[in-house]
């Protein structure tokens, strides 16, 4: 193998800035956010960031990532490719997408707005931090249901809230990467990629994680919150269960 037999699906709230820091410049990165191009206009290198844009829609293998390039972007070199993936704790990875993307903390003044704004849409008055995330479970549990990529609360929360069960099987359950690691591993799955793939790189074991939210880490879920997470995410949990 070589560094072109590099394959790793971001799995979203999972260590992606810091990961794609680390891959460079072995992973090689695309216009994602102002103009993001699609795969006919692509240089086969650039086919696993661009599938790696949550903004690039797969029509009926949206959130079957994996499955869509086995199919479509490697049909012929699949498994020889040294494909992998970070499993996040599943509760860890919860509470990440909730402040990210639900509860941010912008100051008083704009919390206030914020408030207001997502207990209009929800028809549902946030009074505190716990219920506001009651309501942002309902709106995952409604997104991973939804048959449309957009409902209920726009692509980047679907594709960022999504189970990443489905992202790494095919329709039989099968896990179609090579490996997939903890996050708390990063460094051991990095290096044994860069091994396998006859890099001649490796990473120190201690990894300051970018983009980190400090926020996610004081907050705790009720036992309630705790068993829905676990029944959204459950196949994600058995997946990190068994990461290496």
């Amino acid at each position: 193998m070589d560094h072109k037999d590099l394959f790793w699906l971001h799995i979203k709230k999972s260590g992606g800035i810091t990961t794609r820091s680390l891959l460079k410049p072995y992973y090689v990165e695309v216009d994602r956010s102002k103009r993001p191009g699609g795969f006919l206009q692509a240089n086969p290198e650039e086919y696993n960031d661009i599938l790696n844009n949550y903004r690039v829609l797969l029509g009926e293998y949206q959130g079957r990532r994996c499955l869509f390039a086995k199919t479509y972007l490697y049909p012929n070199r699949w498994e020889e490719l040294f494909s992998f993936a970070f499993s996040r704790n599943p509760l860890d990875r919860c509470i990440s997408m909730f402040f990210s993307f639900y509860w941010q903390n912008k100051g008083f003044i704009n919390r206030i707005n914020s408030t207001a704004l997502r207990s209009i849409k929800s028809g549902k008055f946030h009074y505190s931090t716990k219920y506001a995330f009651d309501v942002f479970l309902d709106y995952v549990a409604e997104s991973c249901s939804s048959n449309s990529s957009y409902a209920p609360l726009g692509i980047k929360f679907s594709t960022h809230t999504a189970p990443m069960w489905e992202d790494i099987t095919d329709l039989e359950g099968n896990v179609l990467l090579k490996k997939v690691y903890r996050l708390e591993n990063l460094a051991l799955g990095i290096n044994q990629a860069f091994e396998t793939c006859s890099i001649d790189k490796r990473i120190e074991n201690e990894i300051h994680f970018l983009n980190k939210n400090i926020k996610r880490s004081q907050y705790q879920p009720t036992k309630s919150q705790i068993n829905k997470i676990q029944s959204i995410y459950k196949h994600d949990f058995e997946i990190y269960e068994n990461a290496g």
